[in-house]
């Protein structure tokens, strides 16, 4: 998800009906320059070079999503027939991964490794991060794991939340987290939010084109 604000002026955007390297291409209505939407980049046209504002957002099913977010504002979609209205996605861990990018640089953490270690403290461009995998729904998630300039450490929690869920505590403080929103929600640091990092679940041949080089995440047997 990316804003959609460049240089001071709000543009709106339609699909430009071309792939690159397999993903599809948006144009903005004021410049018809073309924008990828795995990078949010501006590729051709008088925007080249621009990029679009991330939004954090998380890929879950809707039952998870409702028990975290009660409250929740829904928009409204229009069923289409066809192929826009049949498509049921990818299903085997082999292909997708978690792609989580850090100063314009991108990581993989393949689901094929993250069912075998579905909590992962790790480092990337030197920012600390905690990656997690939840294998019923196949959400992939990553935030920053330092609070106020303290970096916390994670082990799965002896607590479930909201839907069922299971906690994540700081080895730190015993805070208790929310893995799907960030949240602290028991605890010496309940109220505190991770910091939230650009995630996205992607093809795992996809994310070698557009990170070509880009390190993945390879499960060493330790316990997570």
């Amino acid at each position: 998800m990316y804003g959609r604000e460049v240089d001071g002026e709000v543009l709106r955007f339609g699909h430009s009906g071309i792939l690159y390297e397999k993903s599809f291409v948006m144009y903005d209505r004021k410049t018809e320059s073309l924008w990828v939407h795995v990078t949010g980049r501006a590729e051709t046209g008088p925007f080249k070079g621009k990029q679009l504002r991330f939004f954090p957002s998380t890929v879950t099913t809707w039952a998870q999503w409702k028990a975290s977010h009660p409250h929740t504002l829904v928009l409204p979609g229009r069923r289409r027939d066809g192929f826009m209205g049949t498509y049921h996605g990818l299903s085997r861990p082999a292909d997708l991964g978690l792609a989580v990018v850090v100063r314009f640089k991108g990581k993989l953490y393949p689901f094929r490794a993250l069912e075998r270690a579905p909590l992962v403290n790790d480092r990337f461009e030197d920012t600390p991060l905690v990656v997690f995998f939840s294998k019923p729904d196949g959400t992939g998630v990553a935030w920053e794991r330092r609070v106020d300039g303290r970096e916390l450490t994670f082990a799965p929690g002896d607590r479930t939340g909201r839907g069922g869920a299971r906690l994540l505590r700081d080895q730190e403080t015993g805070t208790l987290w929310s893995w799907l929103t960030g949240e602290a929600v028991d605890g010496a640091l309940k109220g505190a939010r991770l910091p939230s990092v650009s995630h996205n679940p992607i093809l795992v041949e996809r994310f070698k084109a557009f990170y070509p080089g880009g390190p993945v995440f390879e499960h060493d047997g330790r316990p997570p």
